[in-house]
């Protein structure tokens, strides 16, 4: 099997996700990667309003302790981004229902969005316009060259066809100061050596897992720097690994979250806590070669 990121045939089986499909790794480049990947229909049924539901949302509503959880994460990543850009315009590719785009805004951030997923697209539409969030993924997006300050990816590079197409594309859309932000699975992590194949980032809907090596590799061939890492904390609760566990279940945390989530108060299973559940955080700038 040829690596679908550097080319190489020097690859092989890490192990089978399901009898349908396997994880792969890439002797030369260090990236992991699902075979096969799951077709077109197979991802727009995956991402209808049901994908949503491990998120607490049904329908029109909104999950207020899930939305306020996932705000406390995006207030993270802005104070990173607001390093290197205090204000401008941002795309968030992968928006979803627009939480992070709602918290951009807030601190002064000119909002715009990419959602695949038709249902939560159309949620996001509704809160900042027709024009400022696009339905389908970012290579199909007609926005102009160079047109905004940050872009960001978060838990959204996994998800791709073909990472390169997609960074080479926000390339092409990122003004010559601008930057673009990534969390997204590290595989060079305690929690990825400790859980192997049970690691809970493994599902379906991931075809790539990065470690820091591999997204400096992809990175230098879209004509981009990797110029900030570190380990990506999230705001978590229990409500949410509640929900989330019993739909993506997993042999030992799905049974122990059940019962942390019986014995403790209401009051403390929404309360947020801050933890690095094995992804990684990247701030990505144009080669200078390109800025020119």
């Amino acid at each position: 099997m040829v690596c679908p990121i550097c080319s190489s045939k020097q690859t092989e089986i890490k192990f089978n996700l399901t009898d349908e499909h396997q994880v792969l790794c890439c002797i030369n480049c260090g990236v992991e990667f699902l075979f096969p990947q799951l077709n077109d229909n197979e991802l727009k049924k995956l991402y209808s309003e049901n994908y949503y539901v491990s998120w607490g949302i049904s329908g029109k509503h909104e999950n207020e302790s899930t939305k306020q959880m996932k705000t406390a994460t995006f207030h993270l990543r802005l104070n990173r981004i607001k390093q290197y850009i205090p204000s401008g315009k941002i795309l968030d590719v992968g928006c979803a229902t627009g939480y992070f785009l709602e918290a951009a805004q807030q601190i002064g951030f000119e909002p715009y969005g990419v959602e695949f997923s038709e249902y939560s697209s159309s949620i996001a539409k509704k809160k900042f316009g027709e024009q400022k969030i696009f339905s389908g993924t970012l290579e199909e997006s007609n926005f102009p060259d160079s047109a905004f300050d940050v872009i960001t990816m978060f838990d959204l590079i996994e998800h791709v066809c073909i990472p390169e197409q997609t960074l080479t594309k926000a390339a092409s859309l990122l003004n010559k100061n601008g930057i673009i932000a990534i969390m997204t699975p590290d595989t060079k992590t305690i929690s990825n050596n400790l859980m192997g194949k049970r690691w809970t980032h493994y599902k379906l809907e991931h075809f790539f897992y990065f470690s820091r090596s591999s997204i400096n590799y992809i990175a230098n061939r879209c004509g981009l720097d990797v110029v900030h890492y570190e380990r990506g904390k999230k705001a978590l609760n229990i409500n949410y690994l509640y929900t989330q566990l019993n739909i993506y279940k997993h042999w030992l945390l799905t049974p122990l979250i059940n019962i942390i989530h019986t014995l403790l108060p209401a009051k403390l299973t929404a309360r947020n806590f801050y933890f690095s559940i094995g992804e990684m955080v990247v701030i990505i700038k144009k080669h200078a070669s390109n800025t020119l």
